[in-house]
């Protein structure tokens, strides 16, 4: 039967999904609505070729979609919706049932392919749905997005800005002759190359530090002066990641190869002119701070940053790499200056970063999670000149506005101060162990990224823990069980479950409850596959290549990762700008009612991925 057009538009006004809506499509809307009704235990069928429905919302009452295997997908009770098409296209057969006796509209085909044809925001979410169910999106006929300033800069690829052709000569040329290549062409940089491949480089402070300053005569041969295995990027490397790469590598020249041949060189110069963005400003104004007073004057302007970047619209997870990178730069320019106070450490070592900063997500408000690891053959006299250093640093890093861990997990603490040994037999106590305790531990130091030292020594703990978990079903059994705490904050009918008490009633913990259950996924899924990636999208997307998660899911949990972790950081802004303190909460009331849902629908998809995660590690055996 038809609907009474002002009773539904009237729903359909205050329902998230159309809320946004003018009234001239909600009436075209609720002009194209046919009222149906089913009683308790009967059945929808979600497509019906006699009389095409493109979407189901219910009025009253309680639905319930199971797979064929009987499992649930998914509880919808008022307001909440379905799109039949999509579930019919499922790899799997899904069933609709009714759980209370239940008045639905539905809403002619021909209506929603036309009002998601003209609504970004409506076709976004029906994309959403559609990874929900594994089905691929059909492709948008909505206006592409234009590009904004940031996306502008930081997704131009390198090809765009580098010197070519490159310029190359063989490592058996003199040291003279290359100086004279690279003076008659004027550069700075020379690519070395043998059968066409890339074997190293030679710069201006290569001759400087290499040959004359080690007496070395330009006759010999460039190959034993040159820098070997360089850095180097692929032509589609975007801008901001060669700067990442050169800014935490501490060089300036970075050879662009494509088809792992040489095609040509990027400067540090020519990222600058692509852009003056503040990051390299802000770098390089601690690169020269030669005080702990001057480095906290400089990262007083991170939050200033950050909400330029927010305003922007940059991304979040390019703005947490960004904020990563001027605490990796902090905490090198703060080690120059402890060598400056203490000497030179007098063995080989290596600065750990840990949790948010090892994954490069940290955000506004992130605080400390460090510590130290030496060689083996470290004597406890040669240990101890680390005490002072990494007390200089640790209490450098809070003057600089990132806090000192409430846990004390830092290198000034002498418990993470390990040799290699000593940091492999305390990863086998805490996959071994299964105590409370120990997981906690295991989900902060699993995420690990040097920052400073011999990364040798952290390539080995790293192959070394990942072998240890990958084959201790166990452990991964109780990390998914300590995962499944940060379960996302739904109700039986997605409504959210807001904090009752304390000083955050009534919000949302973005972080506890949303992002941190998507890294405490990607996190086990690589620890039992042995993938090496730390960053949380970098291992969705390898979990990917290796076939231990699906496309449809990893682009869905890369969504939802994006979603919350934007609305987080946005808060983060607001609260940075009114003077209040900076925190994880949101309250929903905040938001419109589409985003709400959308928030809704990104939390249901985390729970249904835990889901997934239980059944997977669950009952792990030995």
């Amino acid at each position: 039967m038809v609907a009474e057009t002002n009773d539904v538009q009237n729903f359909l006004a205050s329902q998230a999904l159309f809320q946004h809506l003018s009234q001239e499509n909600l009436e075209y809307l609720s002009n194209n609505i046919y009222v149906a009704y089913q009683k308790t235990g009967g059945q929808i069928v979600p497509e019906n070729n006699v009389k095409p429905v493109g979407l189901v919302m219910v009025r009253s009452g309680s639905l319930e979609i199971r797979d064929a295997g009987n499992n649930l997908i998914d509880r919808l009770s008022t307001g909440d919706f379905f799109i039949p098409r999509i579930l019919s296209q499922a790899p799997e057969s899904v069933a609709v049932r009714v759980l209370e006796d239940c008045l639905y509209y539905e809403l002619s085909d021909a209506a929603f392919q036309s009002i998601k044809a003209n609504d970004n925001d409506i076709s976004r979410l029906c994309e959403t749905y559609s990874r929900t169910y594994q089905v691929i999106p059909e492709p948008s006929t909505t206006p592409a997005k234009k590009a904004t300033f940031t996306e502008t800069y930081l997704d131009e690829t390198v090809q765009g800005y580098m010197t070519a052709p490159a310029f190359c000569a063989s490592p058996n040329i003199t040291i003279r002759r290359a100086a004279q290549l690279m003076t008659n062409n004027k550069i700075s940089s020379l690519l070395i190359t043998e059968d066409e491949k890339l074997v190293g480089i030679m710069t201006d402070r290569d001759l400087r530090t290499r040959v004359v300053a080690q007496g070395i005569a330009d006759t010999e041969a460039v190959s034993g002066v040159m820098t070997t295995t360089p850095y180097c990027v692929d032509v589609k490397c975007r801008l901001h990641q060669a700067q990442l790469v050169m800014m935490s590598s501490g060089i300036h020249h970075l050879p662009v190869v494509e088809n792992d041949k040489p095609a040509g060189m990027l400067c540090m110069s020519d990222i600058m002119r692509a852009n003056n963005i503040e990051p390299l400003s802000l770098t390089r104004s601690i690169n020269n701070a030669s005080t702990v007073a001057e480095l906290s004057g400089v990262a007083a302007k991170m939050p200033d940053l950050v909400i330029k970047l927010i305003e922007r619209d940059t991304r979040p997870y390019e703005v947490g790499e960004i904020i990563t990178s001027l605490s990796d730069a902090l905490t090198r320019r703060l080690i120059r200056l402890a060598e400056n106070e203490f000497g030179k450490p007098p063995c080989s070592w290596a600065w750990l970063a840990f949790g948010s900063q090892a994954r490069q997500e940290q955000m506004l408000g992130s605080d400390q999670d460090n510590a130290l690891i030496f060689s083996n053959d470290a004597t406890a006299e040669q240990q101890g000149y680390f005490g002072k250093f990494a007390l200089f640093i640790n209490d450098g890093l809070d003057a600089c506005g990132i806090h000192r861990c409430p846990g004390e997990i830092m290198a000034c603490n002498p418990k993470w101060r390990l040799t290699l040994q000593g940091w492999q037999k305390t990863f086998s106590y805490w996959i071994e162990e299964r105590s409370p305790k120990a997981l906690m531990h295991a989900s902060i130091f699993f995420d690990m990224r040097p920052v400073a030292g011999d990364r040798d020594l952290v390539d080995s703990l790293r192959d070394y823990v990942l072998q240890k978990a990958k084959t201790n079903t166990i452990f991964l059994a109780l990390m998914t069980d300590n995962a499944m705490q940060h379960s996302p904050p739904l109700g039986f009918f997605k409504q959210f479950v807001l904090e009752k008490d304390g000083d955050h009633i009534n919000t949302l913990d973005l972080k506890k409850r949303g992002t941190i259950s998507i890294v405490d996924i990607a996190r086990n899924y690589s620890l039992s596959a042995a993938l090496s990636e730390v960053n949380t999208i970098a291992r969705l997307q390898a979990m990917e290549t290796a076939g231990v998660m699906s496309r449809e899911l990893v682009a869905s949990l890369i969504d939802a990762h994006e979603f919350i972790a934007d609305l987080r950081l946005k808060a983060q802004g607001v609260k940075f700008r009114d003077g209040d303190t900076i925190d994880n909460q949101l309250d929903p009331k905040s938001l419109s009612p589409l985003v709400r849902h959308q928030l809704k629908e990104a939390f249901n998809l985390v729970r249904q991925a835990q889901m997934a995660m239980k059944a997977r590690f669950g009952a792990g055996v030995l």
